[in-house]
């Protein structure tokens, strides 16, 4: 121990003699480990971080799969099925996305929440901290309603009273009886405010085939592999086809893990970006080594003595390393500070709807992470200078030291390798980004099929029993849209189902007029859009051919429709689609037929990187739809109209909440945010690793200017000129960068392979972004050697042979 405290007080008196140099050090290793330490938060609440659940291992979600459509909801009678008939699942619950309009309150809200089985909470293994769980009994259609309540809830309407349950909740203009409450950890899928037994809905999810928004949640049985159960679920999707061929047939089951389903798509944007993260810190431990390189270069005759006279290698190894660990502490310590308040701004860039849900935060496993780090870094950067400096050849070091304090030529090889490992990690870095700028830009550049400029839209659900009868739904619609046309500011006001971008949709079979009639799953599947008068000037979707709807197009017209140019050309090539006729659905006797009388463009229904798929618009007065998106275009800032167009709404119905308002231009925003928070996170990685590459050239190139003086001072005695002078400095060092560039390129060949995912319309092996960053990266390190190569110009001959 004593001689631990020694070395501790050695290493402090070293690092308080040159301030300087410490205070780089520690900076450099602080940027490193407080980048680590924010993203590792995100890797850590993301993807290790147990699940609240009991054996979250276990736990699968399911979904059905169409191989035209991908992943859809599952449909009821399915799931009652699956439950069934499995043999390899423990236990089974069905989850039914829903929301509530929370009436009884002075501004009605709309609320998240989900329909589940009784068996829903124990199958997860959560218990409610007040209260207790759905009976089974209280699934069955008829029965009074019952509800649980999330933990925020209960404390922003119910102020936390312990003496909630049995209390009355209004949802939808229905009463519920409060049974419990949800521990504050719970979470699912989205966001859950209410829960409610799923028998209440059951009535209207009976239909097989038809599918509202619904994910089963199953439980492994004891071992049972994941791979067993997905043989046993393509059996028995198998049977259900066999059985039920008009809604079954090429319906198959996705099956994920849990921490899957709530990760998604973020998976690979964060272990890219950690990846980066570990590269920043590898190049700050790389530029901290050359400056340990440095200084201790110059202690070589003081160790080399030290050595001579009897101290073993191992103790003075120790105490270079105790050194190190000191700085590497210190750089820890404001790399941890640096990462909590990077993490503030980094978690505010997170999607709302994901991410920010996980609770992201610097705790104790973060900070055991950033211990281990510390470790780490002060072995990395400290240990091989320690061992290059401390190298046997005593005698060989004070002869170096005594001629001069030039090291040897050992260490200036490593000096240049460490330089060229850094430069390499710096173009990987490079690389990423530039790929991730191309593809972001190209996605930008994508038609979305509509202007989303100057637009708003807010959506609404007429859940409440008034609404139960089509007359009604069809009033309040109109009178709402009536209301807000004449509000000022407004150009155009429509309401329209599924609007683009939203995650909101509703798709059918079609049976076209005078083709052959399909066979079961291989009918026209298009995207189902139920619209007012206006919508397609609202909106600004392109009117390709014909008419838009007009007042006439209404409940007792005929039945008309507008087709987007992808169903057109897929339905009707080389043909003019007005005029032609569908049916919604398959054929049954009395069905009445479709009519087009018009074509709109393409629209990006799921995302500007995805494909158009096809759609049909209807009347809304001739497709009722109690959900509706209200879509208002303004000659101003659209956002400012909002508390008007909800003092409108509340003129037609003032328990009729309005939510998920957003502006069109920020649903193109949302839509592109994991990439473009790659691309920032990614910019500002390869931006730092640029600056740590060009000082440590910059640093080999000032220090071996500074090492060879007696040279230069002969090069010019004898007559060099200063273009051959300049060309010796900068071109070593441009040759350290080329070897960099080289190693570099190879390097990133597999790192952007994480990318792929990630890019759009662009390569993971574009060559011009190969090029640009090499052409940068070379351009920044004769900028880094400039500097030296300019001070060695200035070398006096006399001065410098006098100083040797």
């Amino acid at each position: 121990m004593s001689t631990l405290l020694s070395d501790l007080r050695y290493g402090l008196r070293m690092l308080t003699k040159n301030p300087g140099f410490s205070a780089v050090a520690i900076l450099t290793l602080a940027l490193g480990i407080g980048a680590n330490t924010a993203i590792f938060s995100v890797v850590d609440a993301v993807l290790l971080r147990p699940l609240p659940y009991k054996d979250p291992a276990k736990l699968v979600v399911m979904r059905e799969k169409t191989h035209r459509v991908g992943d859809v909801s599952v449909s009821y009678p399915d799931f009652l099925d699956w439950r069934q008939q499995s043999r390899t699942f423990a236990a089974m619950a069905a989850a039914h996305n829903v929301g509530f309009n929370l009436g009884g309150i002075a501004q009605p809200e709309n609320v998240g929440g989900y329909a589940v089985s009784p068996n829903f909470l124990s199958l997860l293994g959560v218990k409610p901290i007040l209260g207790r769980d759905f009976l089974p009994s209280e699934d069955a259609p008829g029965t009074a309603p019952v509800a649980l309540l999330s933990y925020r809830l209960w404390q922003s309407h119910f102020g936390s009273d312990p003496e909630v349950t049995g209390k009355v909740i209004t949802l939808d203009g229905l009463s519920y009886i409060i049974v419990g409450v949800l521990p504050p950890s719970f979470k699912f899928l989205e966001d859950t405010d209410v829960l409610t037994p799923v028998g209440v809905f059951a009535k209207d999810l009976m239909e097989r085939g038809s599918r509202g928004d619904m994910d089963v949640v199953g439980r492994l049985g004891p071992r049972v592999t994941f791979r067993e159960a997905v043989a046993e679920m393509d059996t028995i999707a198998a049977r259900l086809a066999q059985q039920y061929p008009s809604d079954d047939t090429g319906v198959g089951i996705s099956m994920v893990p849990i921490r899957d389903a709530f990760v998604g798509d973020s998976r690979q944007a964060i272990l890219v970006l950690f990846t980066a993260v570990l590269f920043v810190l590898l190049i700050a431990c790389v530029n901290v080594a050359n400056l340990f390189l440095v200084r201790r270069a110059a202690r070589a005759k003081e160790i080399a003595l030290r050595l001579a006279f009897g101290a073993g290698r191992g103790r003075v190894v120790r105490q270079m390393l105790t050194e190190s660990f000191l700085f590497a502490a210190l750089g820890g310590v404001v790399g941890v500070a640096l990462g909590a308040w990077g993490l503030g701004g980094l978690t505010r860039l997170l999607p709302q709807d994901s991410l920010q849900s996980m609770g992201i935060r610097i705790d104790r496993p973060v900070f055991l992470f950033a211990a281990a780090l510390i470790i780490l870094v002060a072995v990395a950067f400290g240990l091989v200078p320690a061992l290059q400096v401390t190298r046997p050849d005593v005698q060989e070091t004070l002869k170096e030291g005594g001629r001069s304090s030039t090291p040897g030529a050992g260490q200036h090889r490593l000096r240049s390798v460490l330089v060229i490992a850094e430069t390499a990690l710096a173009l990987v870095l490079l690389a990423g980004a530039g790929l991730m700028m191309r593809s972001l830009y190209r996605l930008l550049q994508v038609n979305p099929g509509f202007r989303p400029e100057s637009v708003v839209q807010m959506e609404m659900n007429l859940r409440s029993a008034q609404y139960s009868k089509d007359p009604a739904v069809r009033n309040f619609w109109q009178q709402t849209l009536d209301r807000v046309r004449v509000l000022p500011g407004v150009e155009a006001a429509a309401l329209g189902t599924n609007i683009p971008l939203t995650d909101n949709h509703g798709r059918g079979d079609i049976t076209i007029e005078g083709q052959p009639l399909p066979g079961p799953g291989e009918f026209p599947h298009p995207d189902f859009h139920s619209i007012s008068t206006g919508f397609v000037r609202a909106f600004g979707l392109p009117l390709l051919r014909g008419r838009t709807f007009t007042e006439d197009d209404n409940e007792n017209a005929p039945l008309v429709a507008l087709v987007n140019s992808s169903l057109a050309k897929h339905s009707w090539p080389g043909q003019d689609p007005l005029g032609k006729r569908f049916l919604l659905g398959h054929p049954y006797p009395n069905k009445k037929w479709v009519t087009i009388v018009g074509v709109v463009g393409d629209t990006k229904m799921y995302g500007l990187a995805n494909p158009s798929r096809l759609e049909i618009y209807l009347p809304f007065r001739q497709e009722i739809s109690r959900e509706m998106n209200l879509v208002v275009r303004s000659a101003t800032d659209p956002a400012s109209l909002v508390p008007a167009i909800r003092t409108a709404v509340a003129a037609v119905d003032k328990d009729q909440p309005v939510f998920g308002v957003e502006t069109m231009k920020q649903l193109v925003s949302d839509s592109v945010s994991t990439r473009r928070l790659t691309l920032v996170l990614l910019a500002l990685f390869s931006a730092l690793a640029l600056v740590l590459a060009a000082i440590g050239i910059y640093g080999v190139m000032s220090y071996s200017v500074a090492q060879r003086t007696h040279e230069i001072g002969i090069r010019i005695a004898v007559g060099a000129q200063q273009k051959d002078v300049l060309g010796l400095v900068l071109g070593e060092g441009t040759r350290l960068a080329l070897w960099g560039v080289g190693l570099g390129v190879a390097a990133a060949l597999g790192f952007t392979r994480l990318l792929s995912s990630l890019l759009f319309d662009v390569s993971a092996s574009d060559p011009l972004t190969y090029v640009g960053v090499s052409v940068a990266l070379v351009l920044v390190a004769l900028i880094a050697c400039y500097i030296p190569a300019r001070r060695a110009l200035r070398v006096d001959p006399i001065v410098a042979l006098r100083y040797e």
